[in-house]
């Protein structure tokens, strides 16, 4: 009928419209970002300082710490512990800026060794590769590796200026990010109610499930993957210094730092320091290999759970084709950078966005999307009424244990205000009697001088007088 192809027309025509708004809307997304590069750093780094000192200053608050010292104390123990890091990688006897260097200066030495060694093999497999095309490419292919390496190391010597200027703009960012997270951690709780009271009442629980799924996805991850990086870094240095790899406090912290990376990057680490122990000693190559598969699984079988348990619960597969969709949608917006900050931030997104998934969907069709036996949507579900006929839409989109968290630290939050408005009442009530007690009293000053010395007179006057003798 004409009315059905009209309307199979017109959700066509908008299906096509919402891919091309969708599209313009990320290209302009990532124009702006590029723009105003400097202060989404402030803000992004901000984020990260608030939700990695939030839960240390809200347990001083509960120990009946003032907020604004809480805070304090949180950054000085934030400063000691990176202080006492840096000590500990860049002191005189780890060495890893001279290691550093030692593999910038080497890198072309390694390429070379590379090429000696296909050169080797070539004569010893002369009979196979006589064919000439085959002999050009592997002559183009090693001429490019050493190009390369010689491109790599000049670039990273000539560059001390743009390293710097670097260095400056990233101070500046970090220290504004310092400043502007202090104040937001003293005035956290009164951000939070004041925002609930701009929220109207209908759409107060949509805000909530929000709220703590950010805080829940963004912190946890964050956090674990700090500690992640910590545990793997260390644990791979001491590792390599054992089989004898050259430089090993230098790989083992870029084994750490690509751990930040998912999935991917802790291979990369690790293919890194067996591709430069190789050319000391195949046997330490692999030793080397092996020990970092072996750290690298027992962090995440044993550790990671532990640390992200309710907060990143995301299926392996989902993983992978996030990471695939953050790379290409920040390489194609700011390249190489880009592509890693979009692998960063995939996880927590689709984390994010799965549970706001559950949450409407269970809301909209009454329907229980979680199960103890998913796949996707794993989780413990939760009901409404007794009969669990009516599922509990919040509680599965966050989770039973973050949910519990909340009750309790509003629970905490309740008491401290009870706490605070009884102790205002107590002072105004001691104001209140000291006023009236003032007025009570016999005038002072002058007045109460002159009344003094009348009574001592009439007194003095009464003893004198013979008739009261």
């Amino acid at each position: 009928m004409p009315s059905d192809r009209t309307d199979v027309a017109r959700r066509r025509f908008f299906q096509i419209w919402a891919i091309i708004g969708a599209i313009a809307i990320v290209y302009v997304l990532g124009f702006v970002l590029n723009v105003l590069s400097t202060p989404v750093a402030i803000v992004a780094w901000t984020a990260i300082i608030v939700l990695c000192l939030r839960t240390p200053v809200d347990k001083l608050e509960s120990a009946g710490v003032p907020r604004a010292v809480g805070s304090a104390i949180a950054y000085v123990g934030m400063f000691i512990v990176l202080a006492v890091l840096g000590m500990v990688m860049f002191s005189p006897a780890l060495g890893l800026g001279d290691q550093f260097a030692s593999m910038l200066s080497g890198l072309p030495g390694y390429v070379q060794q590379l090429v000696d060694w296909g050169n080797r093999l070539y004569v010893q497999y002369a009979d196979v590769l006589q064919n000439d095309t085959v002999r050009s490419w592997i002559d183009s292919g090693a001429k490019s590796l050493t190009d390369w390496a010689s491109t790599v190391a000049k670039v990273s010597a000539d560059g001390v200026v743009g390293f710097g200027t670097g260095v400056a703009n990233s101070v500046m960012v970090i220290g504004f990010s310092l400043v502007v997270a202090f104040w937001i951690l003293m005035e956290l709780p009164a951000i939070g109610r004041e925002t609930m009271r701009l929220i109207p009442p209908a759409r107060r629980e949509e805000a909530e499930m929000i709220h703590i799924t950010f805080t829940r996805v963004m912190g946890g991850y964050i956090k674990a993957t700090l500690l992640q990086c910590l545990l793997i870094g260390a644990a791979c240095g001491i590792c390599f210094q054992i089989v004898g790899i050259p430089n090993a406090a230098a790989l083992g912290l870029i084994t750490g730092v690509m751990n930040i990376i998912p999935v991917v990057g802790p291979w990369i680490g690790g293919a890194l320091a067996a591709l430069v122990g190789f050319f000391d000693s195949p046997l330490a190559a692999l030793l080397a290999l092996v020990f970092t598969i072996a750290i690298q699984q027992f962090v995440y079988t044993f550790v990671s759970p532990k640390i992200m348990a309710n907060s990143v619960d995301v299926h392996p597969a989902l993983v992978i084709v996030a990471l695939l969709c953050g790379s290409a949608i920040g390489g194609a917006m700011q390249g190489l950078v880009g592509s890693v900050v979009g692998m960063l931030l995939s996880i927590p997104m689709v984390a994010i966005a799965k549970s706001i998934f559950v949450f409407y969907f269970e809301r909209r069709t009454g329907r229980q999307v979680v199960s103890e036996d998913g796949v996707f949507f794993r989780g413990t579900p939760s009901h409404l009424d007794e009969e669990a006929t009516r599922p509990d839409a919040l509680t599965d989109a966050v989770g039973v244990a973050s949910m519990r968290e909340e009750e309790q630290a509003r629970t905490e939050w309740r008491l401290r205000e009870e706490a605070r408005l009884l102790a205002m009442r107590y002072e105004r009530g001691g104001a209140a009697k000291a006023a009236t007690r003032s007025e009570a009293e016999p005038p002072s000053g002058d007045e109460g001088g002159d009344s003094a010395e009348k009574s001592a007179e009439s007194r003095d006057s009464g003893e004198n007088n013979p008739e009261n003798r």
